[in-house]
């Protein structure tokens, strides 16, 4: 979905996204002087983050797992802890300076990555607490720069259960293979960014049983989806040709309807992961797509850990980790995922509107600014609606649910109700996030007629005039039938400013 976002941009000109100029990447900086500057404790053989202070980078990164950088944050979000009842914050058990490196293991992608960074990556691994890991790399394309992660959770026999794989690197490889053996795998996206290494992945864990979200596409087709009401020999034939689609063997296709309370004596034998159902440790919800005027179909499967009370998701929602502006050094506030710097030189990272434009490209909203007083530091009102906040993705409001409105509710309702966890862990931005089934349902509240405009604003304060880049976006794509027009107005509760 993003990417399909980047293309356009990339062909009809829309100029309201600024690029990074070339001279602001570092496509081959020295990892070892990179992490020697960000942590004064980093070992060239094994870097891990400390959170040291007698520099100014490691002060900086110790804002992002403080209660002072996230205070202003809790007013608006927060739940009850289990303990003493005192507020957990939204991201209170988000550590950006808690990661661990290996880059002595190697960050050469081989073959080449089909999205920037090509040839070389770093991954930074960070524990997400209840047996959970994340291992984060980059995503560069054209203008747009993000953090992109694999989830990791240990399943009860101890094997790992590896969520959207990322490149396997020396680096990566041996951060994972630390955690335990690579049991199984699930693709929950057909999204390209989060699909592109899997190929290069299952050769490198050829054993590990793989499960992949409906609609998925590989080098000679697409592969087709999964129902209930599907014989078994037909799942079977399903599965056997999309495996020669895509490059790799799969166990089975998720299915797109129906859900893992179907009995066990059907579902077990040829329709569910071993992962899932009554005798498995996680519950899915499926979201499918497949209008007639798209490309091709658009799917996302979202999984509840039972045990860890985890909700583990792909692009369903992002939260934006906030700066703080008055942190101890006096200095500019800074970026709180300290992978950036692996890409990025010194000189733009320390520009106080770094993060906020980085943000801002990544979700597609307009580099809009306003005076804020303070010099070179403007105001992007876009960027402040969005930090600290749980929400759907600005560009997926526009794209997805503008199209899709009743499937996505109908994918939001599934999950509230199968409920069950109080944290979300994400492919983008910050995680883990402290929220539970009624917080991830106000993400979508543009999507229920329920919600008033006031409400609609107040959850999610973007103004009209921020919207301008994905109007143009649909605007090109309506009146040039490149795609299913848009059915639903993704801007509800939008204001004038």
């Amino acid at each position: 979905m993003y990417l399909t976002a980047l293309f356009l941009l990339a062909n009809i000109g829309i100029s309201s996204i600024e690029a990074w100029s070339t001279s602001e990447r570092l496509q081959r900086r020295d990892q070892s002087t990179v992490l020697s500057s960000l942590i004064p404790e980093y070992d060239s053989q094994e870097g891990v983050g400390h959170g040291g202070t007698s520099t100014r980078r490691g002060v900086i990164l110790q804002l992002g797992g403080t209660s002072l950088a996230l205070s202003r944050v809790c007013a608006a979000n927060c739940l009850e802890s289990d303990g003493n009842n005192a507020p957990l914050s939204l991201l209170s058990s988000y550590k950006p300076s808690e990661f661990k490196t290996l880059p002595s293991a190697g960050r050469i992608v081989s073959p080449p990555a089909f999205l920037p960074p090509i040839n070389e990556r770093a991954t930074y691994r960070y524990a997400m607490g209840r047996n959970a890991w994340a291992l984060e790399q980059l995503l560069a394309f054209q203008n747009v720069t993000a953090t992109i992660r694999t989830n990791v959770v240990k399943l009860d026999g101890g094997g790992l259960w590896v969520h959207n794989p990322l490149y396997p690197t020396g680096e990566y490889c041996a951060l994972l293979d630390e955690l335990g053996t690579v049991t199984d795998v699930a693709l929950g996206s057909n999204a390209l960014e989060h699909k592109a290494a899997m190929r290069s992945f299952m050769r490198r864990y050829p054993g590990a049983q793989v499960w992949v979200s409906p609609g998925q596409y590989g080098p000679f087709g697409s592969c087709g989806d999964v129902t209930f009401d599907m014989t078994q020999e037909e799942v079977e034939n399903t599965v056997r040709m999309a495996s020669k689609t895509l490059g790799y063997k799969i166990a089975g296709i998720i299915p797109r309807r129906g859900s893992s309370s179907t009995s066990d004596a059907v579902a077990q034998k040829y329709m569910l992961p071993r992962w899932a159902g009554e005798a498995g440790e996680f519950d899915f919800s499926a979201l499918y797509v497949d209008l007639p005027e798209n490309a091709g179909p658009v799917s996302e499967i979202a999984f509840v850990h039972r045990s860890s009370k985890t909700l583990v998701v792909t692009d369903a929602v992002i939260c934006v980790p906030p700066v703080d502006a008055s942190n101890p050094t006096n200095e500019k506030p800074f970026p709180i995922q300290p992978i950036f710097s692996t890409y990025f030189d010194d000189p733009t990272i320390d520009d106080p509107t770094f993060w906020p434009r980085t943000v801002l490209q990544a979700v597609f909203l307009p580099l809009r600014q306003l005076p804020s007083g303070i010099p070179d530091n403007p105001i992007f009102p876009g960027y402040k609606a969005l930090e600290g906040r749980v929400v759907r993705a600005p560009i997926l409001r526009a794209f997805a649910d503008a199209r899709a409105p009743d499937a996505v509710r109908d994918w939001v309702s599934s999950i509230v109700q199968t409920g069950g966890f109080d944290r979300i862990l994400t492919a983008h931005f910050a995680s883990p996030i402290n929220v539970g089934p009624k917080e991830f349902e106000l993400a979508f509240a543009h999507l229920y007629d329920k919600s008033t405009a006031d409400d609609l604003f107040q959850s999610l304060p973007i103004y009209c005039q921020d919207w301008s880049t994905l109007n143009s976006l649909n605007s090109f794509i309506d009146d040039n039938a490149l795609g299913a027009k848009t059915i639903f107005d993704y801007r509800r509760g939008c204001k004038a400013e």
